[in-house]
Formats: C-alpha cells, sequence, structure tokens
C-alpha cells in the first residue's frame, strides 16, 4: 500500500510493535492503532454491531482487507481478528467504537477505506483536513493514503 506513516505517530521503545503500532489524530482525537491486518491475505473477521431493536449481533466472516468495508455499517460497534501465534488461534481487536466515534483501528483498515465508507459508516470520523492532505476529490478516493492528482 502507499505511504501512510505522516498521519502515524510510531510508537517506540519496548510497546512498539504490531498491537501498540501508534496512534493518529483525527478530528484532534487521539486514536490507537494496531498493525495486524496485510492486503492480500484472507482472514476470519468477528464483528459486532446493534440491531434496530438495540440487542448486539455477532458476525464471523471470511475475507480479505479489502473486503471488510463491506461489512462496515454506522451500528459496528466492534471488530477481530482471528491470528495464529506460534501455533494457537487468538482474536485481536482491529476497531472499537462507541457512539460512532473510533477508539482503535487497524492501519490496513485505514489504507482501504474510501471517503464513501467514512460517509457512509462512520460520519462522526470524518475529517477534512485530513483528506484535503490525501488530495480527495470523489467517493471513490481512499481517505487515508495519498491520492494520484488527476
Amino acid at each position: 500500500m502507499r505511504d501512510m506513516t505522516n498521519l502515524i505517530e510510531l510508537t517506540t521503545g519496548t510497546l512498539g510493535g504490531s498491537v501498540f503500532y501508534g496512534t493518529i489524530r483525527i478530528n484532534g482525537n487521539r486514536i490507537s492503532v494496531s498493525n495486524h491486518l496485510t492486503s492480500d491475505k484472507e482472514y476470519t473477521f468477528r464483528m459486532i454491531g446493534k440491531a434496530r431493536a438495540g440487542f448486539p449481533m455477532i458476525v464471523e466472516f471470511t475475507s480479505t482487507i479489502k473486503g471488510l468495508p463491506y461489512y462496515l455499517s454506522k451500528n459496528t460497534t466492534y471488530v477481530e481478528v482471528l491470528s495464529e501465534i506460534g501455533g494457537k488461534p487468538y482474536w485481536f481487536n482491529v476497531l472499537t467504537t462507541k457512539g460512532g466515534k473510533w477508539y482503535s483501528i487497524d492501519k490496513g483498515i485505514l489504507e482501504v477505506l474510501t471517503v464513501g465508507d467514512m460517509h457512509g459508516a462512520f460520519p462522526k470520523m470524518v475529517d477534512w483536513n485530513i483528506w484535503k492532505r490525501m488530495n480527495t476529490k470523489f467517493h471513490s478516493c481512499k481517505s487515508f493514503v495519498p491520492n494520484a492528482l488527476k
């Protein structure tokens, strides 16, 4: 993927790694960024969202990171990914939200989100200043990676 590390303040020292990769500032809020996902690998995701009636719904599905935005909505509160370490399966948080705002997100998700995805699933996380820096012009433009000039 294209470089977006200029938006992410990387964690250094003993805590640096895939779990505590860094932080990003969106609308003045500091959001924790992990780095578990790569673009071409297929993953098993577990997602929790709220139904119209207010109760939680849990869904598991298999997809690449590029297909994940298809499943995201305004009601998505939590997304985990199944990953193996030392032959044992573990679930890792790749997106946590509360009240429509992110608390943590994976770098891989940031790299695939488009302006249209943001307007549809995360309207409270729209940051016009970042989009201006990334040269976004259309709903199909990436939200957090530099877009080519047209």
